[in-house]
């Protein structure tokens, strides 16, 4: 079956430059290659081709011709990362071999927008509207970002427009009784002040059709998300913005797992919000600063359709909620001297998560996990060195953080004492860029991360009953932070004529003191005993047929992907396993079209196969998940200038597959759209 969906999509990647050369005489605008900018690799402006760390962009044309409702679907259709997605909007990502996560608020891949923390623990909930572009960076990023950041992160860098004032208004209708509305306006408003505000409705009023050609029921959902910034130029320097993002989920139709048909169905509520203060501006001839103050808010409402271990329908109740606040600062300093740049900061964030359970009949009770809460300060430098004629970059820096963790007194949590554990820890990191003439560089970094305990694991406690027995699970305050050391080297070729662009790099990463749980008699805590390898190859190519030929349009051919060649954690007794959730290979492969007036991409995803524990058989035995391919084609046609109509289609030959055992994705599904811009 795979070979026939490699065949059917190679056909089409075959048939796409004969009808462009039919289509030659167009007219149209050549895709420009631009020596793109990008913040995330040092936190200040760096030429993509002069950064030793490895990062990749989705610019905002790759995220119109992608077929994504939601942030994860854009980052797995573009820079080939591992995903875990399940219907009822929950979504998490991993990064270079570590497990993809979708809770909590520590994990090893770390979401930004603008550079500060998105305060999400669900990526289902960051839509992917109004976004300039989506920077990817891969690999250990603590020297500048501290924990969470071990295996990467993602910076989402909003539109802001300062320049005249433009907008666009848009509508869609699509498979499921999907109908959506978005419109946007931003620009300048006088000499000083500028704006930008979006908004959009999205639903699907009906259930998802799978691959299998049965329906899913309980899958529908609807969502609504706006966005407002607010600027203003002090003087020829300094600049000010204030901005907000808002997020709702309502009605949102949770399945449960199809090993259990409809029996565990239920639905929830979803919002989150967030608002930031940015304020900077040169301090002096070589000087820049910066400020920033963020306040995020995630709450979820969880309502069961059933009750019982052996499920029995009842009236939706609420079954629990959570609650979970960011609020933080950043101050930065960038210091200029003979092209040199050294970047110094104090970071500041503080995290508090509440959560309840109520009974059938909305009665209060004892939730799973206590409240709790996270305080951490940090200071780090990062310098930038340019050498031989600028064709050599070195980076250095460092980064030292402090941890303040406690677990919270909790309403009718008993057998639980709240108490609190500090930690420290140092990141350092390094890297070197190297350019020639020809349009080969060679670059290579090496870091160490962290992931830091939880407040569970430092200093939580709880008793519960099991056949007579008190079992009793106790925090550990001896327990380090989860660390990392890695390293990568690759080498990029440009060839900016020939509208070639291609760059290989090797990564390995060595995990020590990995908490794990371990059980004595009835009592279980936290140790620091376990550690883990992983080690694989990322590989980028793009190749402009039209560059060569002359042609006043773009034709390329794209390739993204990373190869796993071993992602191992170790188990008690020394044994290893390997990494639940990860794939032995990622590949996103295609065709790109532009003229100016029509624009199209044809997007191939290979997926290769997964280990996981299968969670309805007895013992829970591994399982190997099977490899997949999907298929995805958008089409965009410009007219009058005003205008412009779409169609994309997703996974257009009806694939049956799923990013989680038991909770299939959707099969065939189509969505037309009219948007009017000015």
């Amino acid at each position: 079956m795979r070979k026939k969906r490699y065949t059917a999509c190679s056909l089409l990647l075959l048939a796409v430059p004969a009808l462009a050369a039919a289509g030659q005489e167009a007219a149209g605008n050549r895709r420009i290659i631009l020596d793109e900018v990008v913040v995330t690799a040092t936190r200040s402006e760096e030429k993509i081709r002069e950064t030793p760390a490895r990062v990749e962009v989705v610019s905002q044309e790759d995220i119109e011709l992608t077929s994504a409702e939601t942030l994860t679907e854009q980052l797995k259709k573009n820079t080939a990362i591992d995903v875990i997605e399940y219907p009822g909007a929950l979504a998490g990502i991993g990064i270079r071999g570590f497990r993809p996560e979708f809770f909590g608020i520590t994990k090893h891949s770390l979401v930004l927008i603008n550079g500060r923390p998105a305060g999400s623990t669900n990526l289902a909930n960051i839509l992917s509207d109004n976004i300039e572009r989506i920077e990817v960076l891969k690999g250990p990023a603590s020297s500048l970002y501290g924990g969470e950041a071990m295996g990467g992160v993602v910076n989402i860098i909003p539109r802001k427009n300062t320049g005249p004032l433009t907008g666009m208004a848009e509508i869609g209708l699509g498979s499921f009784a999907t109908d959506y509305e978005k419109a946007a306006i931003g620009g300048g408003a006088g000499q000083r002040f500028d704006f930008d505000l979006s908004a959009r409705r999205y639903k699907q009023a009906d259930d998802i059709r799978m691959g299998s050609g049965a329906t899913r029921a309980n899958t529908s959902y609807q969502t609504q998300n706006g966005n407002l910034r607010l600027g203003a130029k002090l003087n020829d320097s300094w600049r000010l913005d204030m901005s907000g993002d808002l997020y709702q989920g309502r009605d949102i139709e949770t399945p449960g797992d199809i090993f259990n048909g409809d029996a565990k169905s239920g639905h929830k509520d979803l919002d989150r919000y967030g608002l930031d203060f940015a304020m900077g501006g040169k301090f002096g001839a070589n000087n820049r600063l910066g400020f920033t103050i963020y306040k995020t808010n995630e709450t979820a409402e969880y309502y069961n359709h059933y009750t019982g271990s052996i499920p029995v329908q009842v009236a939706p109740y609420r079954s629990y909620d959570s609650e979970i606040d960011w609020l933080g600062f950043q101050l930065k300093d960038e210091y200029t001297w003979a092209g040199h740049r050294f970047i110094a900061g104090i970071d500041y964030q503080d995290i508090g998560k509440m959560s309840r359970s109520y009974n059938q009949n909305g009665s209060r009770k004892a939730p799973y996990s206590p409240d709790e809460g996270r305080e951490n300060w940090a200071g780090y430098l990062e310098t930038v060195w340019k050498l031989l004629d600028n064709k050599l970059t070195a980076t250095v820096g460092a980064r030292y953080d402090t941890f303040d963790v406690e677990t919270r007194e909790t309403p009718y949590k008993t057998g639980f004492t709240p108490n609190s554990e500090s930690f420290s820890t140092i990141s350092p990191r390094a890297g070197l860029n190297y350019l020639f003439e020809q349009g080969i560089r060679l670059h290579t970094t090496i870091g160490k991360a962290f992931v830091p305990p939880d407040a569970g694991q430092l200093a939580g406690y709880a008793e519960r009953l099991v056949g007579g027995v008190t079992m009793v699970t106790r925090g550990n305050p001896s327990l380090d932070p989860e660390s990392s050391l890695t390293w990568d080297a690759g080498a990029g070729y440009e060839l900016a004529k020939m509208g070639l662009n291609l760059d290989l790099t090797y990564f390995h990463t060595d995990i020590d003191d990995k908490i794990t749980s371990v059980t004595t008699g009835n009592t279980t805590t936290y140790q620091n005993s376990l550690g883990g390898e992983i080690e694989g190859l990322e590989y980028t190519l793009s190749f402009d047929i039209g560059v060569p030929l002359g042609w006043e349009r773009s034709l390329a051919l794209f390739v993204n992907g990373t190869s796993i060649f071993k992602a191992e954690e170790e188990q008690a007794g020394g044994a290893m396993k390997d990494t639940h959730n990860v794939a032995s290979s990622t590949v996103n492969y295609g065709l790109e079209y532009g003229d100016g007036m029509f624009d199209g991409k044809l997007l191939c995803r290979s997926v290769g196969k997964r280990k996981d524990n299968d969670w309805n058989a007895a013992g829970y035995p591994e399982i190997t998940y099977p490899e997949f391919d999907v298929v995805d084609l958008v089409m965009g046609f410009n007219f009058r200038d005003h205008h412009r109509v779409s169609l994309k289609a997703d996974n257009l030959f009806d694939r049956d597959y799923y990013e989680k055992k038991g909770f299939p994705k959707p099969g065939r599904a189509f969505l037309v759209s009219y948007r009017y811009e000015f």
